[in-house]
């Protein structure tokens, strides 16, 4: 019984966080939200401002090479940090 709500509250938290991307209406947060949580760089792809996409990429192919190429340093330290 505790294994089934555990199963159920772990879809449920799933579900309202996949929805939560869907509510973000700037479309490059909304990519980087969903790409971040299926760890799948075909979000990131989508994403236009270059700085937010070097971060995607860094972050779903935990690759530094990314963060190299952001020229915000807030954000860069921020894929920096992601990565290591």
């Amino acid at each position: 019984m505790k294994i089934l709500i555990l199963c159920v509250s772990l879809f449920i938290s799933f579900v309202a966080s996949a929805e939560s991307c869907d509510d973000i209406k700037d479309k490059d947060k909304a990519n980087y939200c969903r790409a971040i949580l299926t760890n799948d760089k075909v979000h990131c792809q989508k994403i236009g401002g270059n700085d937010l996409l070097n971060l995607c990429m860094g972050k779903v192919e935990n690759d530094m090479k990314y963060c190299r190429r952001i020229t915000t340093e807030k954000v860069k330290k921020r894929c920096e940090n992601s990565i290591r």
